[in-house]
């Protein structure tokens, strides 16, 4: 009687292994699903940023640098990897002032070209009257220097306002660095 108690509760214990086993093997299922939509997800945004490649969305027709779209692509891109990977980077919003001509704002692009570090910098047109500038691998003390070398090289060029952040220093959401330099180039 005893044999057939103790095998009895070795069933029911396994039979709740199995249970347990099958409970984890439903989450893990459910996590690889999670992950491949992820993974899926981290293609589709990578496909997004790439198609534009060799084509003429990716250059604004006026000024010659990164349209607006292809340049927030590429800041998206670059801030989700200096968030993932730990790094930093800088953005510069460059507004010319009103009044302009479409040659002020060719004038400009072509300045902001020579002053950063292509192809580990970028330019885009960001707006009408604005440029946005992404500089990699840059240490923040550096940045202020290239602040002072944008307005000090286009004196010439028209009246530039710029706008500067540092990440991770200044924010960790995009949107509001963004919209901060923005603010900060119409009220200040």
């Amino acid at each position: 009687m005893d044999d057939k108690k103790t095998l009895l509760k070795k069933i029911s214990m396994l039979q709740d292994q199995i249970e347990s086993y099958k409970a984890r093997e439903a989450q893990m299922e459910q996590m690889i699903m999670e992950y491949n939509e992820f993974i899926k997800k981290q293609f589709e945004v990578y496909d997004d940023f790439i198609k534009d490649i060799g084509t003429s969305r990716l250059i604004d027709p006026v000024t010659r640098v990164y349209s607006d779209e292809h340049i927030m692509k590429l800041v998206t891109y670059y801030h989700q990897k200096a968030f993932e990977e730990g790094t930093s980077y800088a953005i510069l919003m460059v507004r010319l002032q009103s009044p302009h001509e479409e040659q002020s704002l060719v004038n400009v692009a072509k300045f902001l070209k020579r002053v950063v570090r292509i192809p580990m910098d970028s330019v885009g047109r960001y707006s009408d009257d604005t440029f946005l500038v992404l500089l990699t691998d840059i240490k923040e003390d550096d940045m202020p220097k290239v602040v002072q070398r944008i307005e000090n090289g286009a004196k010439d060029l028209g009246s530039l306002r710029v706008a500067a952040r540092y990440y991770p220093s200044e924010d960790f959401n995009l949107e509001n660095i963004i919209s901060s330099m923005e603010e900060e180039l119409l009220n200040g």
